[in-house]
């Protein structure tokens, strides 16, 4: 539960800058529903399974990446079997993307306090936006999402962030009024790229090293609401 101080502050003094979160390992901890997803799919073609700490090196930087990373030989592969295997895992991921997959302790409180704030709040992710979008509107129900980007097939990705100044813009909100949050390298490097705010988090995946150069680090999602 958030303070009485921060409830307050927040009904008193609405905030004027956007926040634009990473989903996996900043938003919710869908560390397993992805492991288990490759699996699945590693099963399927004979091949070893990972373990969930092994996945913890493979996230971050899309489908694509993953695969490749988790399936020996996938970048070997035909680009058309390459695309087969994506959508194989999307299809998978979102039939079972909501069995382990739960938001961070604070995060939900958090995210209802920046928006009853006035906060403009966004979703970039490198995850298949699909599955990104299905997780955001199942787990933070009541939560208004300006934009929920995800990765589509022949659209820029993290760290590129044309998409997300693209909806900033439709906004009216200037990059350096944002502030970027996420668990890894590719989310820093997104906001730094885009002008904006970068906060990383030390409770997701990646570890402090991944957070090098970033704006701030906090521990708990209930900091955000320090950030003016």
């Amino acid at each position: 539960m958030l303070s009485n101080r921060h409830q307050n502050e927040f009904k008193e003094e609405a905030v004027k800058k956007a926040y634009i979160f990473d989903m996996d390992g900043t938003l919710t901890n869908s560390l397993y529903d992805i492991g288990d997803s490759v699996n699945y799919l590693l099963a399927r073609r004979g091949l070893p399974a990972h373990t969930y700490e092994e996945y913890v090196t493979y996230i971050g930087m899309g489908i694509g990446v993953l695969l490749g990373k988790a399936m020996p030989g996938y970048d070997d592969l035909p680009p058309e079997e390459q695309a087969a295997l994506r959508q194989g895992y999307t299809a998978h991921n979102e039939a079972h993307c909501l069995d382990k997959t739960r938001p961070y302790e604070g995060m939900t409180e958090t995210l209802k306090a920046l928006s009853e704030g006035g906060a403009v709040l966004g979703i970039f992710t490198n995850k298949p936006e699909v599955l990104g979008k299905k997780i955001a509107a199942a787990l933070f129900e009541g939560i208004d999402f300006a934009f929920v980007l995800g990765g589509l097939e022949g659209a820029s990705m993290k760290p590129n962030p044309e998409r997300v100044l693209a909806e900033l813009k439709k906004l009216n909100i200037a990059p350096a009024d944002a502030v970027f949050v996420g668990d890894g390298r590719p989310d820093i490097v997104t906001g730094k790229n885009g002008g904006m705010i970068t906060c990383g988090v030390d409770w997701g995946f990646k570890g402090l090293e991944e957070l090098q150069g970033a704006d701030m680090i906090i521990s708990h999602p209930r900091e955000l609401l320090d950030i003016q």
